[in-house]
Protein backbone atom coordinates (compact mmCIF):
# COMPACT_ATOMS: atom_id res chain seq x y z
CA UNK A 1 0.00 0.00 0.00
CA UNK A 2 1.39 3.46 -0.88
CA UNK A 3 0.58 6.57 1.26
CA UNK A 4 0.06 10.04 -1.10
CA UNK A 5 2.26 12.55 1.60
CA UNK A 6 0.28 15.33 3.25
CA UNK A 7 2.63 17.85 1.94
CA UNK A 8 0.90 17.65 -1.62
CA UNK A 9 1.80 16.20 -4.94
CA UNK A 10 5.99 15.84 -4.01
CA UNK A 11 8.57 17.30 -6.32
CA UNK A 12 7.28 16.10 -9.65
CA UNK A 13 4.11 17.94 -9.15
CA UNK A 14 5.22 20.87 -8.80
CA UNK A 15 7.43 20.73 -11.70
CA UNK A 16 4.54 20.12 -14.08
CA UNK A 17 2.64 23.30 -13.07
CA UNK A 18 5.63 25.19 -14.13
CA UNK A 19 6.11 26.85 -17.87
CA UNK A 20 9.42 26.45 -19.36
CA UNK A 21 11.49 28.71 -20.73
CA UNK A 22 10.93 27.94 -24.64
CA UNK A 23 7.26 27.93 -23.84
CA UNK A 24 7.32 31.41 -22.45
CA UNK A 25 9.56 32.39 -25.16
CA UNK A 26 6.80 31.19 -28.03
CA UNK A 27 4.27 32.92 -25.93
CA UNK A 28 6.10 36.30 -25.93
CA UNK A 29 6.92 35.55 -29.88
CA UNK A 30 3.17 34.72 -30.87
CA UNK A 31 1.85 38.08 -28.72
CA UNK A 32 4.41 40.31 -30.43
CA UNK A 33 3.52 39.03 -33.74
CA UNK A 34 -0.38 40.03 -33.03
CA UNK A 35 0.08 43.33 -31.92
CA UNK A 36 2.93 44.39 -34.67
CA UNK A 37 -0.42 42.98 -36.44
CA UNK A 38 -2.22 45.36 -34.91
CA UNK A 39 -0.33 48.15 -35.51
CA UNK A 40 0.42 47.86 -39.24
CA UNK A 41 -3.09 48.71 -39.38
CA UNK A 42 -3.34 51.96 -37.84
CA UNK A 43 -2.08 54.14 -40.43
CA UNK A 44 -4.36 52.29 -42.93
CA UNK A 45 -7.33 53.08 -40.64
CA UNK A 46 -6.09 56.54 -39.31
CA UNK A 47 -6.23 57.40 -43.64
CA UNK A 48 -9.67 55.92 -44.26
CA UNK A 49 -11.16 57.59 -40.62
CA UNK A 50 -9.90 60.91 -42.45
CA UNK A 51 -11.20 60.16 -45.95
CA UNK A 52 -14.18 59.43 -44.60
CA UNK A 53 -14.58 62.33 -42.36
CA UNK A 54 -13.78 64.46 -45.72
CA UNK A 55 -16.44 62.55 -47.67
CA UNK A 56 -19.09 63.29 -44.98
CA UNK A 57 -18.48 66.99 -44.58
CA UNK A 58 -18.43 66.59 -48.59
CA UNK A 59 -22.10 64.65 -48.49
CA UNK A 60 -23.42 67.78 -45.84
CA UNK A 61 -21.97 70.67 -47.65
CA UNK A 62 -23.89 69.22 -51.08
CA UNK A 63 -26.60 68.89 -49.41
CA UNK A 64 -27.41 71.88 -47.77
CA UNK A 65 -26.32 73.49 -51.43
CA UNK A 66 -28.97 71.78 -52.78
CA UNK A 67 -31.81 72.35 -50.05
CA UNK A 68 -31.41 75.85 -50.72
CA UNK A 69 -31.49 75.48 -54.43
CA UNK A 70 -34.90 73.80 -53.77
CA UNK A 71 -35.93 76.53 -51.39
CA UNK A 72 -35.71 79.55 -53.45
CA UNK A 73 -38.76 80.50 -55.68
CA UNK A 74 -36.14 80.64 -58.89
CA UNK A 75 -32.66 79.85 -59.95
CA UNK A 76 -32.50 83.47 -59.89
CA UNK A 77 -33.09 84.35 -56.35
CA UNK A 78 -30.84 81.08 -54.75
CA UNK A 79 -29.72 82.44 -51.16
CA UNK A 80 -27.17 80.93 -49.81
CA UNK A 81 -26.61 80.21 -45.77
CA UNK A 82 -24.73 83.33 -43.54
CA UNK A 83 -21.22 82.64 -43.36
CA UNK A 84 -17.96 84.84 -41.84
CA UNK A 85 -16.58 85.66 -45.21
CA UNK A 86 -19.75 86.50 -47.08
CA UNK A 87 -20.20 89.76 -45.41
CA UNK A 88 -21.15 92.52 -45.66
CA UNK A 89 -23.40 90.79 -48.36
CA UNK A 90 -24.53 88.38 -45.94
CA UNK A 91 -27.29 85.49 -47.56
CA UNK A 92 -25.87 85.94 -51.34
CA UNK A 93 -28.26 85.71 -53.54
CA UNK A 94 -27.45 83.74 -56.92
CA UNK A 95 -28.91 83.65 -59.99
CA UNK A 96 -27.43 79.98 -61.01
CA UNK A 97 -28.87 80.84 -64.60
CA UNK A 98 -25.97 83.33 -66.01
CA UNK A 99 -23.25 81.58 -64.25
CA UNK A 100 -21.48 78.90 -62.13
CA UNK A 101 -19.90 80.04 -58.22
CA UNK A 102 -17.09 78.59 -55.98
CA UNK A 103 -18.07 78.65 -52.26
CA UNK A 104 -14.92 78.08 -50.09
CA UNK A 105 -15.48 76.12 -46.75
CA UNK A 106 -12.57 76.27 -43.91
CA UNK A 107 -10.89 73.63 -41.81
CA UNK A 108 -13.59 71.01 -39.80
CA UNK A 109 -16.87 73.45 -40.91
CA UNK A 110 -19.73 73.42 -43.69
CA UNK A 111 -20.07 76.71 -42.73
CA UNK A 112 -19.60 78.59 -46.07
CA UNK A 113 -17.00 81.33 -45.78
CA UNK A 114 -15.80 82.09 -49.37
CA UNK A 115 -17.65 83.16 -52.48
CA UNK A 116 -16.14 83.55 -56.15
CA UNK A 117 -18.34 84.61 -58.52
CA UNK A 118 -16.00 86.37 -61.09
CA UNK A 119 -13.62 83.21 -62.30
CA UNK A 120 -15.45 80.81 -60.60
CA UNK A 121 -14.41 78.60 -62.68
CA UNK A 122 -10.59 79.58 -62.77
CA UNK A 123 -11.16 78.83 -58.60
CA UNK A 124 -12.39 75.99 -58.94
CA UNK A 125 -9.56 74.69 -60.81
CA UNK A 126 -7.07 76.38 -58.81
CA UNK A 127 -7.41 77.56 -55.15
CA UNK A 128 -6.88 81.67 -55.54
CA UNK A 129 -4.12 82.81 -52.64
CA UNK A 130 -6.78 84.63 -50.96
CA UNK A 131 -8.88 81.42 -50.00
CA UNK A 132 -5.76 79.28 -48.85
CA UNK A 133 -4.87 82.46 -46.71
CA UNK A 134 -8.28 81.62 -45.38
CA UNK A 135 -7.76 78.04 -44.57
CA UNK A 136 -10.54 76.83 -46.68
CA UNK A 137 -10.18 73.25 -47.01
CA UNK A 138 -13.20 72.15 -48.91
CA UNK A 139 -14.45 73.97 -52.35
CA UNK A 140 -18.21 73.28 -53.52
CA UNK A 141 -18.94 74.14 -57.35
CA UNK A 142 -22.59 75.06 -57.91
CA UNK A 143 -23.63 75.27 -61.58
CA UNK A 144 -26.76 74.59 -63.79
CA UNK A 145 -27.22 73.35 -67.40
CA UNK A 146 -30.14 73.73 -69.53
CA UNK A 147 -31.83 70.10 -70.83
CA UNK A 148 -31.52 69.28 -74.35
CA UNK A 149 -35.30 69.91 -75.53
CA UNK A 150 -36.82 70.97 -72.69
CA UNK A 151 -36.48 74.79 -72.03
CA UNK A 152 -37.82 75.14 -68.43
CA UNK A 153 -35.84 72.55 -66.54
CA UNK A 154 -32.44 72.59 -65.66
CA UNK A 155 -29.84 70.50 -64.39
CA UNK A 156 -28.32 71.80 -61.26
CA UNK A 157 -24.98 70.36 -60.46
CA UNK A 158 -22.71 70.07 -57.13
CA UNK A 159 -18.83 69.45 -57.17
CA UNK A 160 -17.75 68.97 -53.94
CA UNK A 161 -13.77 68.43 -53.67
CA UNK A 162 -11.23 68.15 -51.07
CA UNK A 163 -8.80 69.32 -50.16
CA UNK A 164 -9.19 72.18 -52.15
CA UNK A 165 -5.48 72.80 -52.11
CA UNK A 166 -4.98 70.13 -54.63
CA UNK A 167 -5.61 71.19 -58.34
CA UNK A 168 -8.96 70.09 -59.70
CA UNK A 169 -7.30 67.93 -62.16
CA UNK A 170 -5.76 65.78 -59.61
CA UNK A 171 -8.77 65.42 -57.61
CA UNK A 172 -12.01 63.38 -57.59
CA UNK A 173 -15.01 65.86 -56.74
CA UNK A 174 -18.29 63.90 -55.55
CA UNK A 175 -21.01 64.97 -57.19
CA UNK A 176 -24.59 65.47 -57.24
CA UNK A 177 -27.18 66.57 -59.43
CA UNK A 178 -31.26 67.43 -59.60
CA UNK A 179 -33.28 69.13 -62.06
CA UNK A 180 -35.20 72.56 -60.93
CA UNK A 181 -37.79 74.35 -62.77
CA UNK A 182 -36.90 77.61 -63.91
CA UNK A 183 -39.01 79.80 -66.35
Amino acid sequence: MIKASASGLGARGRQAAAFSLVEVTIAIAIFAFVVVGILGLLPTAMKMRAESAQETRAVLIAQELLASVQAAPSLREVTLRDGPGLRPNNNQTLDLTSQSFVIGYPVQTTVPYWLFRTGADAAWENMPREAAANDIETMARLRTEPVAGVPDIRKVIVEVRSPASIPAANTKPVVFTTYAYSP
